[in-house]
């Protein structure tokens, strides 16, 4: 028999041995493989949030500046 080398080889070879010899493999019914899990939302990143904020507050200044050095 060749060497497990990672847990999931070692767990599917237990998992063999321990099952009957006459059990079906388990298929998944057509109902279940429609249903997909909803996409998980990322947490607000506040810092990115920050960064960006400061980034159009700094942009926003630069042109006011320049037009107003432009009229005066």
């Amino acid at each position: 028999m060749s060497e497990l080398t990672n847990l999931t080889d070692r767990l599917a070879h237990l998992r063999d041995r321990k099952a009957p010899k006459n059990r079906k493999p388990f298929k998944p019914s057509a109902q279940t493989k429609k249903r997909s899990a909803p996409e998980r939302r990322f947490a607000t990143n506040y810092f990115s949030l920050f960064a960006y904020s400061l980034l159009g507050i700094a942009l926003l200044a630069q042109i006011i500046l320049i037009v107003w050095l432009d009229l005066v």
